[in-house]
């Protein structure tokens, strides 16, 4: 499933490293404004295979369900604008 929320679009799948739980990509987002775009800052993860990002979860939060998957990657629009605005991801 794919979705849009302010200025972001997210696609939810099936995380083929954890089996009964959701992974969620970052398809688009806005620009970072020369703040530093490395995993730790960011809280994304390289998917590899030409796939986009997705979402750094610790393996014992993983979403498992499509309403868990949307709150989170919400929740992390959110630290992403932060970030931008203010250099610091809450």
């Amino acid at each position: 499933m794919r979705e849009n929320y302010r200025g972001f679009a997210f696609r939810y799948c099936k995380d083929v490293d954890s089996p009964g739980k959701v992974r969620i990509y970052v398809e688009q987002q806005p620009s970072y404004q020369g703040r530093p775009t490395d995993s730790h800052n960011t809280h994304r993860l390289n998917s590899g295979g030409g796939a986009p990002p997705h979402i750094c979860i610790k393996s014992e939060s993983k979403p498992s369900n499509l309403s868990e998957a949307q709150n989170l990657a919400h929740q992390w629009a959110r630290g992403t604008e932060n970030y931008i605005k203010y250099g610091r991801f809450k």
